[in-house]
């Protein structure tokens, strides 16, 4: 699931929106039985976008963090195939910032992912400079 959201990302939102402004950070963490460092390293041509920098979080800090945050649905407390958008001002200070929009691969509900709701979210945060 999560190779088919990363694939859909990079076809549907990064490849479209040429911006130099967009920043794109893409995290692997492990979450099931046999994830690791190197399969997430080879699944980083999933989103090969020149923009995209790839990070292993290994201890699972960043899906712990914004599962304290956002409302995952099935009150999942790790957040893992998800897609967040922020603005400009985004800050990682002492706990996560809050994405202007995110979708997630998690279930069936309104925040599951939509490519082209996400390229127009994103298309919106270039054009207001945000």
């Amino acid at each position: 699931m999560c190779r088919q959201g990363a694939r859909e990302v990079q076809e549907k939102v990064l490849a479209v929106l040429p911006s130099d402004k967009l920043k794109v950070f893409v995290v692997w963490t492990p979450r099931y039985p046999g994830d690791n460092r190197d399969k997430a390293m080879a699944a980083t041509t999933l989103v090969g976008d020149k923009r995209a920098i790839h990070f292993w979080d290994g201890g699972r800090h960043v899906g712990t963090d914004y599962g304290k945050v956002l409302k995952l649905p099935g009150k999942r407390q790790f957040a893992w195939d998800v897609y967040l958008a922020f603005d400009a001002s985004a800050r990682w200070e002492k706990t996560p910032p809050l994405p202007s929009e995110w979708m997630h691969q998690l279930g069936g509900d309104e925040r599951r992912l939509d490519s082209d709701k996400l390229r127009q979210t994103v298309a919106a945060l270039l054009k207001a400079g945000r």
